[in-house]
């Protein structure tokens, strides 16, 4: 789950909110001839997993709402935050656009770009109410509730192939040590142990890392951080996992072009039998249902990363985050912020929760109950994943735009050497403010 953004900008757009008063694009905005019109900017195309649920979900908004005119502009994910940074920048933010929880959502809000939904909850107790805590305190700033997230996506899962694992008379590693036994033997028999593709910088983050950090230095430790509170990026629990980057690097882990190819790309190791495992999220799951042969489907198995040696993390949690959601652009017009309200509503009522099921996505709410026979066996598989492990918080939901930036480059120059564990953990402590 990456993000690039610059908090300048969004100190900028501030800027420019208070001396121009701007904040939206006026032609597509206007109400005219009884219609509200309303732009409306997202990610969920192509290869994103909620493509689909979001392609279905809009037509049937449409359909229900005639008097309503969307400008709806689909854009891939990494020129979406290039555009998304730009239009900030200009003042000219869509009416309606996606958002990422916790980090994002705070520059945003923080900046004074975002309108509120509380009258909505208000309004609608029984949908709130519906909800898991994370789905809206991820999009809650000092009180104030901006959305409503589509679905929970777990970040650190690791799929494995069960088949190749027996091949080499190898068990799913419950240890540190373990794991490296098992990638020394799948190398020894030119089998990828690990397959990842971080040519975007996010995946090995948020992924891999995340679940790696909060292994060795516990769930505290990250918030202390961040406040200040006695913890620092310098601290040596913190290096440490930095160092078990480095660490898998060095042994082989990855595929040999895990900083070219992305984390789509890298798939296809999997699925063709020549990778043990993948590093991935639940986003994966729609991919490997349509896409991975029979075979590899039989033989999946989910784990999790395992303990470090001395490490002060919980060894059941794993990494995850509420799902993106719409938020409202605070300078849309009154008509326009009914009218995004009722389209969040739409995409995360008990209706739509069903589709998320049916597209493989993690529900968000708790009075959903899954058919066994609507869904398919490995969407079962990270239900059950997820009822026996608890969540913690994906580092670049946490850090700001700036800290995440270090991160995720800093990881890339860990694993090519052209830094040291140290030096990436002095340049994210400079950046707690």
């Amino acid at each position: 789950m990456g993000k690039r953004w610059v908090f300048l900008v969004l100190a900028l757009a501030l800027c420019l909110t208070l001396v121009f008063g701007g904040g939206k694009s006026e032609p597509a905005s206007k109400k005219e001839g009884g219609k509200v019109k309303f732009t409306l900017w997202h990610a969920y195309v192509g290869t994103d997993q909620r493509a689909p649920f979001m392609e279905e979900r809009m037509a049937s908004f449409r359909a229900q709402n005639p008097n309503f005119e969307i400008e709806e502009q689909k854009i891939a994910r990494d020129q979406y935050q290039t555009k998304l940074k730009t239009a900030a920048a200009a003042g000219q933010l869509p009416d309606a656009f996606q958002c990422w929880p916790n980090a994002m959502t705070r520059e945003f809000a923080t900046a004074g770009l975002l309108s509120e939904i509380n009258d909505l909850l208000a309004a609608n107790p029984e949908w709130k109410n519906s909800f898991v805590n994370r789905a809206f305190d991820e999009f809650t700033v000092d009180g104030k509730v901006y959305s409503a997230g589509l679905g929970i996506s777990v970040c650190s899962i690791i799929y494995y192939n069960k088949a190749l694992f027996a091949k080499y008379g190898l068990a799913f590693p419950r240890t540190y040590e373990e794991l490296k036994h098992v990638v020394s033997v799948f190398r020894q028999n030119n089998i990828i142990p690990i397959a990842m593709g971080n040519k975007p910088k996010w995946p090995m983050q948020s992924t891999l890392f995340s679940i790696v950090a909060n292994r060795s230095t516990g769930t505290e430790w990250l918030e202390n951080a961040l406040a200040k509170k006695g913890a620092k990026f310098t601290d040596p629990e913190f290096i440490r996992a930095l160092e078990i980057i480095v660490d898998l690097t060095k042994m082989g882990a990855f595929n040999s072009d895990v900083i070219t190819i992305d984390n789509v790309q890298m798939r296809d190791y999997f699925y063709r039998g020549e990778a043990a495992m993948a590093v991935e999220g639940s986003w994966m799951l729609p991919d490997i249902i349509k896409r991975a042969p029979e075979s590899l489907k039989q033989n999946l198995e989910m784990g999790l990363f395992p303990p470090i040696p001395g490490g002060k993390g919980n060894p059941n949690v794993m990494s995850g985050v509420s799902g993106t959601g719409i938020v409202i652009n605070k300078k849309a017009s009154p008509e326009q912020k009914e009218a995004i309200k009722k389209l969040i509503l739409h995409v995360s009522n008990n209706e739509a929760q069903l589709l998320f099921a049916k597209y493989g996505i993690p529900v968000s709410s708790k009075n959903i109950t899954i058919d066994p026979k609507t869904v398919d066996p490995v969407y079962l598989k990270i239900v059950d994943l997820i009822a026996k492990h608890p969540l913690v918080t994906v580092y670049d939901s946490a850090l700001n735009s700036e800290q995440t930036e270090i991160i995720n480059n800093g990881l890339q120059a860990l694993m090519v050497g052209a830094k040291t564990p140290e030096q990436v953990a002095a340049e994210l402590q400079a950046a707690v403010k």
